[in-house]
């Protein structure tokens, strides 16, 4: 079997990964990808194919050893389904079962078969859906998230783009899925929430939100509802797109879909709240990898980003660099600023002030 490597030269903290040739042949065929996520077992990763309309879950196996942290793409499993428009967000239930966040409308939950499956294309339907009706509030959902509340009852947070709020669904699982509720979670100064997180304790949310250039934390308490207001602000990131907690609950690590770079926020004591600058930023992509998806201020840079569940491993996603991967605790020992962000503020002031009025003139 051919074996074919990736890695970006010059960033010590990437890890080159190994495919095979059908392996890369799939993740070049991706085209636009948004959300990527490991499964909880940290066998297997989902990747959105939104331009597609299709997921790729591939098996993973990552490494490490006295010459550093390996990862190899073992197999894959391309799926498509009548339950997919535009998938944007996705994240698993449990290791074989995954809610899909379509902007075109809807979050179909679907079973992924075991991996070393002969037939590699697939054609899946939903388990079960969250609906874009009156009961449901979905609108131009964009990301998910998933916690478990009891043995078999969980929370999904999903982020419904244009219409800027975030609902709140109550999934039992069992021998069916069943949908208990559903509501208005969050509303209150959202403007286009692009990337959701719990974490690990499902004690605190954040919500990137778009138009404000910052991630929102919200402590998850009964009394959040449409009124309330963030109990922190992460600042300083130009258009945040995936968010994650590390699941030791110390760091939230945010993708700027409109910049190259991963910014690191740091927990201070036992709350996220208050506001917080980036205490590390790092490159994720070369420039010309970057300047190829740069045709707008907001895009070019990471889209989707996920950890594994031993904090080894960060992987990112976007177009025209559908998947990287990072030795996480080799970023998260940096903890230095390689951007002049007074610098950058202006640059990316400057940008969406040019890009608002492209749209009031109706420039393109």
């Amino acid at each position: 079997m051919d074996i074919f490597r990736k890695g970006l030269t010059g960033n010590a903290q990437q890890i080159e990964f190994t495919a095979s040739k059908e392996v890369w042949g799939v993740l070049k065929d991706l085209a636009r990808t948004e959300d990527v996520k490991f499964s909880p077992n940290n066998r297997r990763l989902a990747v959105a194919g939104f331009a597609k309309n299709k997921l790729v879950v591939f098996d993973v196996e990552i490494s490490a050893s006295a010459s550093g942290k390996k990862v190899a793409l073992t197999d894959f499993m391309e799926i498509r389904s009548s339950s997919l428009h535009a998938p944007h967000g996705l994240c698993f239930i449990d290791d074989a079962t995954l809610i899909v966040a379509n902007r075109g409308g809807e979050a179909p939950i679907l079973r992924v078969p075991p991996s070393g499956a002969v037939d590699k294309k697939i054609e899946l339907p939903a388990l079960q859906t969250i609906r874009r009706d009156q009961f449901h509030q979905l609108k131009s959902p964009g990301s998910v998230s998933v916690s478990r509340i009891d043995q078999n009852l969980y929370e999904v947070l999903i982020c419904n783009n244009y219409v800027h709020y975030v609902t709140r669904h109550i999934l039992e699982t069992g021998e069916h899925l069943v949908l208990r509720n559903s509501e208005i979670l969050l509303k209150k100064g959202l403007s286009i929430p692009d990337g959701v997180a719990v974490n690990k304790e499902r004690r605190w949310i954040a919500i990137s939100n778009h138009n404000t250039h910052s991630v929102l934390m919200y402590e998850n308490t009964t009394r959040l509802n449409g009124h309330s207001e963030p109990d922190g602000i992460l600042r300083n990131v130009n258009y945040p797109h995936g968010v994650r907690f590390t699941p030791d609950d110390e760091f939230v690590l945010v993708a700027d879909a409109g910049a190259p770079y991963v910014n690191v926020y740091a927990k201070d004591g036992e709350s996220w709240g208050g506001t917080r600058n980036p205490v590390a930023t790092f490159r994720v992509m070369d420039e010309i990898t970057y300047s190829r998806g740069r045709f707008h201020p907001s895009e070019g840079g990471p889209k989707g980003i996920d950890i594994d569940s031993d904090m080894n491993v960060l992987v990112t996603t976007c177009e025209h660099q559908t998947l990287a991967f990072f030795d996480l605790p080799e970023v998260l020992k940096k903890r230095e600023i390689p951007v002049d962000w007074r610098k950058k503020s202006l640059q990316w002031r400057a940008e969406r002030i040019r890009d608002d009025l492209r749209r009031r003139r109706g420039w393109k």
